[in-house]
């Protein structure tokens, strides 16, 4: 089906502050942020049009677990049924969490 939400999820084993401000910064780089709060770690963010789609909503949190933090996002196309949408919001999805875990790995 076209048009859905589509879940992710990153661990990574860093502290939570650390995460969020990663996060943010990789989200200021690739994407428009539209919100973002530091006391529950979550943010809102927007992409532009593609050839094949109007854009994609985005929100992200990062929860503390045990041992580090893992970031949740979910992504869904602005506007419904585009034939491309669902491999765009993965792919996008999946850069920004290849930005996120290359900002925080240890040199």
């Amino acid at each position: 089906m076209f048009g859905q939400k589509q879940d992710n999820e990153l661990y990574l084993p860093v502290p939570p502050a650390a995460a969020f401000a990663a996060l943010k910064s990789a989200v200021e780089q690739r994407f428009t942020l539209k919100s973002a709060e530091d006391f529950t770690m979550s943010c809102t963010f927007t992409s532009g049009m593609s050839a094949f789609t109007w854009g994609e909503k985005f929100s992200a949190q990062v929860v503390p677990v045990e041992g580090g933090a893992t970031i949740k996002v979910s992504g869904v196309g602005k506007i419904g049924a585009q034939i491309q949408q669902n491999a765009r919001t993965s792919k996008l999805t999946n850069q920004l969490f290849s930005d996120v875990t290359a900002a925080l790995r240890p040199s």
